[in-house]
């Protein structure tokens, strides 16, 4: 069974994420190949970033990152639900994830996206900043608009929008358990 973390993508208060995030979570609960819970790095109280140690050494001085990091760990797999703000992703987001490196190396990521454009310019953005991480990004992604899939503030995805998450899961499942080989053949390699 493939571990996925559903990363909400803003800290934005009143923000349409929790809708999209439980609508995430809701389909991947009828998945049984995966086991998923939502990872809010909200609730790890990251400041702005304050390592002194660039992440990739994993030479971690606060608690805050140790905990942020060593939930990470815990995951094969992430799906990335990010609006899109000014054709990229939202701050938070990326102040998180510079908090880490090597917690996403050799294993597989989606993203769910949105905004007026349908959020695809945060995706792309968000795919570059991944691929850092030695991230691999499946290529289906489920892209919503706040004019077609939102309405009177309740997501209702259109059956449109939602079908790209189907194959997107199916390319998580697959990718992220080929690449639990790859994992295990590079801490025999530290081992040794």
């Amino acid at each position: 069974m493939l571990n996925i973390a559903i990363i909400p993508g803003t800290s934005r208060p009143q923000a349409l994420n929790p809708q999209i995030v439980s609508w995430v979570e809701q389909q991947l609960d009828a998945n049984d190949d995966v086991r998923a819970e939502v990872v809010d790095f909200g609730s790890f109280d990251l400041p702005l970033l304050d390592e002194v140690v660039p992440a990739g050494a994993k030479m971690y001085a606060n608690d805050h990152t140790k905990a942020w990091g060593a939930k990470l760990e815990e995951f094969d797999a992430f799906i990335f639900v990010t609006p899109e703000y000014n054709h990229s992703i939202s701050g938070s987001l990326k102040n998180a994830l510079d908090f880490v490196a090597t917690e996403f190396n050799h294993k597989v990521a989606g993203i769910v996206n949105y905004g007026a454009d349908k959020g695809v310019r945060a995706a792309e953005h968000l795919r570059h900043i991944l691929a850092n991480y030695k991230l691999a990004v499946v290529r289906d992604q489920a892209s919503f608009s706040i004019f077609t899939d939102v309405a009177d503030g309740d997501f209702a995805p259109t059956a449109v929008s939602a079908a790209p998450f189907a194959s997107m899961v199916d390319d998580i499942v697959a990718w992220g358990e080929a690449l639990k080989s790859v994992r295990e053949a590079g801490a025999e390699e530290q081992a040794a």
